[in-house]
């Protein structure tokens, strides 16, 4: 159960359409599960960033159908029912690329295991969005930029593996969902990850991503 000290505060959501209710649901109980995480460093600064948070996830979700979100809605609930955290098992999944020592030795078998059905469209989605993510980037350079890289060797874990390791939480369900969100997305010739981008820049006082590209130069 959450207490008054894991509620986001309200002044900072969107409420304009009944689609936005459901979003927030869905942020709410994942600030919950991130606010209790257990880092082996402590807590992260992050964590008490609530309203970055919220815009980061806001723009994650808004492009997804309802019912894509009420399965992954339903996902977190299950979760909940179940006491475990999804947003820590996304960190551990992660963990398989950026310590695979680790993640063997302490994390690979204290997670839920991922079936080949699933892995299969975790790596399809995955592949989209990286394709759509570099697409965006030779659009919007600079905006671009400002963001983690997309895929390779790096320091810190890249795009696609932020991708894959969130994937993996997602039930076969909502992958299955999200999937045909994207296949719609692109009979629409529409950009998920610029859809996503947009709504950052507007959060962040921009009228729109060329506004934001331009006002970076």
């Amino acid at each position: 159960m959450q207490d008054e000290g894991d509620i986001m505060r309200s002044e900072i959501k969107i409420n304009n359409t009944e689609k936005d209710g459901l979003i927030n649901n869905i942020i709410e109980t994942e600030w919950f599960f991130f606010d209790n995480v257990n880092n082996t460093g402590g807590r992260a600064w992050c964590q008490d960033d609530e309203w970055t948070f919220y815009v980061n996830r806001y723009s994650q979700f808004n492009p997804f159908s309802v019912e894509t979100l009420e399965s992954y809605k339903g996902d977190l609930d299950l979760a909940l029912s179940e006491g475990r955290n999804v947003i820590t098992e996304k960190y551990a999944y992660m963990m398989e690329f950026t310590d695979f020592e680790y993640y063997q030795k302490h994390l690979k078998d204290n997670i839920p295991k991922v079936s080949a059905e699933k892995q299969q469209l975790v790596n399809l989605i995955a592949d989209i969005l990286v394709e759509e993510e570099k697409k965006f980037e030779v659009e919007y350079p600079l905006f671009s930029s400002k963001g983690r890289k997309i895929e390779g060797d790096s320091e810190y874990a890249t795009f696609r593996v932020y991708a894959v390791g969130e994937l993996k939480t997602y039930s076969t369900k909502t992958l299955v969902l999200y999937f045909a969100d994207l296949a719609k997305a692109a009979k629409e010739n529409r950009n998920i990850s610029k859809e996503i981008h947009e709504m950052t820049a507007r959060f962040y006082g921009y009228k729109n991503i060329e506004d934001a590209e331009n006002k970076i130069k």
